[in-house]
């Protein structure tokens, strides 16, 4: 059974005089210990889909059709409660702004330990921190006891997108959905993350899902890749099958546009 089984998912906004469909008939899975790319411009559904699958939209305002089963069970139909019991814990997810997601008043090592604050009470403060700072030295951060005393204004972008990989592992998940992730970072720090979620996914058993409308980053970490333009799925396939044989013109554009690096 797939850790991911998304079946013919579909979101549409009906607070406005005509209904609006933003995604239409997704379906997918991803298995334990597998990285899916899903990538296309802004505004195509990929960043909705992430988000459903987080049980972070509105339950207001929004129809949602289809089915999202993590470990069968169903996403969408589940209690408030048992849902907050999975996010932050076995579905963690990291954003494109770190800066936005991090509280600049709290202590990094408050931030990281947050997820384990909530879905693990039992553990001491002092185990809090040792798991905190364990998870800190995991994302390859020098001197992470000092980092557990800073605040986020004191790190750099690279430094605070590694905490918040950092926090989201914390809990050891299941599944991470990394949305944009290095579209902040210059290309040198995306080359590092990249590296990094590759090694916690080896090392974890991680799954992933990576969205970015950069194709040559899904080139770089994916086992497999969805293509999404205006909210649905044009073409699905193996990392090689969708850059050695795109069969959709958008794929083919979308290739085109991977800049050529010249030495």
């Amino acid at each position: 059974m797939s850790l991911l089984e998304v079946k013919d998912f579909g979101v549409e906004f009906h607070d406005h005089l005509t209904p609006e469909k933003v995604v239409e008939h997704v379906s997918f899975t991803i298995d334990e210990g597998e990285i899916l790319g899903i990538v296309g411009e802004s505004g195509s559904g990929k960043s909705m889909t992430a988000l459903a699958i987080a049980g972070l939209l509105p339950r207001k305002k929004l129809i949602k059709e289809g089915e999202i089963l993590f470990e069968g069970k169903d996403l969408l139909t589940m209690h408030r409660s048992e849902l907050r019991g999975l996010q932050g814990d076995e579905i963690c997810m990291i954003f494109q702004e770190p800066m936005t997601a991090l509280n600049p008043t709290m202590k990094i090592g408050r931030q990281v330990e947050e997820a384990l604050r909530i879905h693990h009470k039992d553990m001491s403060p002092e185990d809090r921190k040792k798991r905190a700072i364990e998870c800190l030295v995991n994302v390859e951060l020098k001197d992470a006891e000092a980092v557990y005393e800073s605040y986020p204004h004191e790190l750099s972008g690279g430094m605070r997108q590694r905490v918040m990989i950092a926090a989201a592992m914390v809990g050891h998940p299941k599944l991470l959905i990394a949305d944009e992730p290095t579209t902040a970072l210059d290309v040198t720090v995306q080359a590092q993350i990249i590296k990094l979620l590759k090694k916690l996914n080896e090392k974890e058993k991680l799954s992933i899902l990576f969205i970015s409308h950069d194709l040559s980053l899904i080139e770089q970490i994916s086992d497999k890749v969805q293509v999404m333009k205006n909210g649905r799925i044009v073409e699905q396939g193996s990392v090689s099958q969708i850059f050695k044989e795109p069969k959709e013109e958008y794929t083919r554009q979308l290739i085109g546009a991977i800049p050529e690096v010249k030495l």
